[in-house]
């Protein structure tokens, strides 16, 4: 297995987790209760940073060459 198929699962698998991750804890969110909105809140957050994240890596690694180095256009 190439490392580009790693980061490739690796980055859908984060995609997937952190909004799934998401979707959990988005009933929670319309409590009236403050336990329930800071308890639901910080894994919201956290499943939107794993998604971005995911994003970022697949977005990385689609712009590296074939002799593995990134480039960058100006």
């Amino acid at each position: 297995m190439s490392l580009k198929t790693i980061v490739l699962v690796g980055g859908f698998s984060a995609i997937i987790a952190g909004v799934g991750g998401m979707l959990f804890c988005l009933p929670f969110l319309f409590s009236a209760r403050i336990e329930n909105l800071i308890g639901a809140g910080c894994p919201f957050v956290g499943g939107a940073v794993l998604a971005g994240f995911g994003l970022v890596s697949l977005a990385i690694v689609q712009r590296s060459t074939k002799d593995g180095k990134i480039t960058i256009e100006n």
